[in-house]
């Protein structure tokens, strides 16, 4: 099995690996010496023996742990960097494959970690292990080590046929769950289709049929799973007895071994053979993360080199030179030039369908352009979305994200005018927000999405139909403080309200593939 695995990293298990077992191998050695002196010569223990005992042990217990955190370590320095490729393929065609991807970060992602936390640890600590425990062996006790030369290759044989299998087995159950997920989220989406259609049982039927499916390929995992570790045992016991068995006939009858070999290879063949039954064990379990990883990669095939099209060395706060985007064949701009102050208003028309929303995701970094450059000023963009969605949480926290403090807050709440609303919730802006429910109107709701993103007063800020469900008075006092804004960022917004157009510094509109300037600029 590929591992995958950085080479600093398998020499810095191997290293670590070999001092423990050699810990091990030392502690044996001196703890045989201990007992033969007790048992055969009818001595006291000796207090420097009982040291190095202790010492070795210690040494061993400590080399374990320190092999145990730096596995946990590097495993999640990996599992976060492969989440950041998954994160960095959300694009505008993301809503089409929402369940795969919250499947590939949520769900195979954690299953696949044991693969790097225990799997590639156990595998190179166990080669090494049997590695050096096999060479010691041959000097302290030959016919042993032949025993376990013989015995040993039946536990990966074994392992390994079973591990095919199960490999193809949670390919399988990691495609049910995507499938079962896929088809939960759009009966989600489409409930109230089903309820208006009268198809509740259609609906409940496929939901069974689904489940049932992925039941049986879990229940055909843990089968193999009980198979497996029962002759692990199996074999494991074998080989320990078998050893057991010509020490003992060594001692009784032919009188060719001493006390020190007998105890020194007793101690170390149950650390062989154990070695050997974990890596089986864990064998099992590597093959059921690697069908999870084979998930994440389909996620991950049309993966770009360059994951953000965009570079921010602008002295505009956006510069597009020769830009084109669309979906497939339909294009919406065609070799666009433009350029846009790093402070003031911007305000871009057109009728619905001609690329305004798909501009700005092109700017966000969601919507690779077909060709040209985009450039921006500054990383730091902030977006208020036609959409919102609230995690449960309080209104404090949804706008600050703890990063700010509540006065700060409370001072944009009113300039945006939504304190007397809060203030006559029971907890003010510490009021829950719980199941996506808050206690606000539309046009509450707007502000405070807004909100959360003025805040943070980001040098570039991004709207889509900003002052939406907004009543008059409240859209005066929301332009009063973008009015306010606009002197030290750039906003750029996508508008249908010609109210907003009063306080814009620059008007563009779309139109036959091209943005046309029709107030300001240059």
């Amino acid at each position: 099995m590929k591992l995958n695995m950085p080479k600093k990293y398998i020499i810095l298990y191997s290293a670590l690996s070999a001092l423990g077992v050699l810990a091990f191998i030392l502690f044996g050695h001196h703890l045989s010496l201990l007992l033969n002196d007790i048992v055969i010569e009818g001595e006291a223990p000796r207090v420097n023996g009982l040291v190095w005992v202790a010492l070795f042990f210690f040494l061993y217990a400590l080399l374990s742990f320190v092999y145990r955190v730096i596995g946990a370590r590097v495993a999640n320095e990996r599992i976060e960097h492969l989440t950041h490729r998954v994160v960095s393929k959300i694009d505008d065609q993301t809503r089409k494959h929402s369940e795969s991807m919250l499947n590939a970060i949520f769900v195979h992602l954690e299953k696949y970690r044991p693969f790097e936390k225990v799997f590639i640890p156990t595998v190179i600590q166990t080669t090494v292990k049997i590695t050096i425990i096999i060479t010691a062996m041959f000097f302290i006790h030959r016919n042993a080590a032949l025993i376990m030369i013989f015995t040993a290759p039946f536990v990966p044989l074994y392992y390994i046929l079973v591990g095919l299998r199960t490999k193809d087995e949670s390919e399988a159950q990691a495609s049910q769950f995507d499938e079962l997920g896929m088809l939960f989220l759009n009966l989600i989406r489409g409930k109230n289709t089903v309820q208006y259609t009268g198809a509740e049982r259609t609906v409940i039927a496929r939901l069974k049929h689904y489940n049932e499916q992925y039941v049986r390929e879990t229940m055909h995992i843990l089968k193999y799973a009980f198979q497996s570790t029962l002759m692990l045992e199996f074999i494991t016991i074998l080989g320990i007895g078998l050893i057991a068995l010509e020490v003992g006939l060594q001692i009784i009858i032919f009188e060719g071994i001493t006390f020190y070999a007998a105890f020194f290879t007793l101690l170390l063949a149950p650390e062989f053979y154990n070695a050997l039954k974990v890596l089986g064990i864990e064998f099992h379990n590597g093959k059921l993360s690697q069908g999870n990883l084979e998930r994440i990669e389909e996620w991950l095939e049309n993966e770009e080199e360059d994951d953000d099209y965009r570079n921010f060395n602008s002295s505009k706060a956006v510069e597009l030179d020769g830009v084109s985007i669309g979906h497939g064949e339909n294009v919406l701009l065609e070799n666009v030039d433009l350029a846009l102050p790093e402070t003031g208003f911007t305000a871009i028309t057109g009728p619905s369908g001609i690329g305004k929303s798909t501009f700005i995701r092109m700017l966000l970094g969601l919507h690779r352009p077909g060709n040209g450059t985009v450039a921006l000023s500054d990383a730091g963009i902030g977006y208020i979305s036609d959409e919102v969605y609230f995690s449960d949480t309080t209104i404090y926290e949804y706008v600050s994200d703890g990063e700010y403090a509540e006065a700060a807050v409370i001072e944009l709440l009113e300039k945006l005018g939504l304190m007397d609303s809060l203030s006559n919730l029971d907890k003010g802006i510490h009021a829950p927000i719980v199941n996506h429910n808050i206690p606000l109107s539309g046009g509450e709701i707007v502000r405070l999405k807004m909100a959360r993103v003025l805040i943070r007063r980001p040098k570039i800020i991004l709207m889509d139909e900003p002052t939406e469900f907004l009543d008059a008075t409240t859209e005066e006092m929301i332009m009063a403080y973008l009015a306010e804004l606009k002197l030290e960022s750039a906003i750029i917004a996508v508008v249908h309200r010609r109210k907003l157009l009063k306080i814009a510094d620059h008007h563009y509109t779309f139109s036959d593939r091209q943005i046309v300037l029709q107030k300001g600029g240059s």
